[in-house]
């Protein structure tokens, strides 16, 4: 799905719009255009508005994503977000292990090669995932 948004005010809208474009599996949010070069300003209040969290009406407080979100652009949380938390587990009913990484992450980066160009290819990733699955399923019906 495709969707486009009016330019947020704060780093609060910001993050609304890129937690619900993720809560409905929107896969990649372009930030383009002349804003993308002031990524520093507002990058890092955007991921920390990510991962704060929200009070319910009962007082419960909830993160605002189920994954963690990291800004690509700080090599100290690119280098946490690449690393994840993997670990060995047992296969069970085997003397297997496997590795296995349970954080659920989302990366939020700013592109370079200018957005007409990543919104095309970040399309063309999209339609071929689906396609790749579509074919799947069909072979699996036989």
């Amino acid at each position: 799905m495709v969707r486009a948004f009016e330019t947020p005010q704060t780093p609060a809208e910001a993050a609304a719009i890129l937690a619900e474009a993720h809560g409905t599996h929107t896969p990649v949010a372009v930030i383009g255009g002349g804003i993308s070069a002031a990524w520093p300003l507002f990058l890092p209040a955007i991921v920390e508005e990510l991962n704060g969290t929200y009070t319910a009406p009962d007082g419960r407080k909830f993160g605002r994503l189920a994954s963690v979100a990291f800004n690509l652009e700080d090599p100290q949380q690119m280098r946490k977000f690449l690393a994840g938390e993997t670990r060995e587990i047992a296969v069970p009913g085997s003397r297997r292990k496997i590795a296995y990484d349970p954080l659920q992450r989302i990366g939020i980066g700013i592109s370079r090669m200018g957005t007409t160009q990543a919104v095309a290819i970040g399309a063309y990733a999209f339609a071929l995932h689906h396609l790749i699955l579509h074919f799947i399923y069909k072979i699996t019906q036989y």
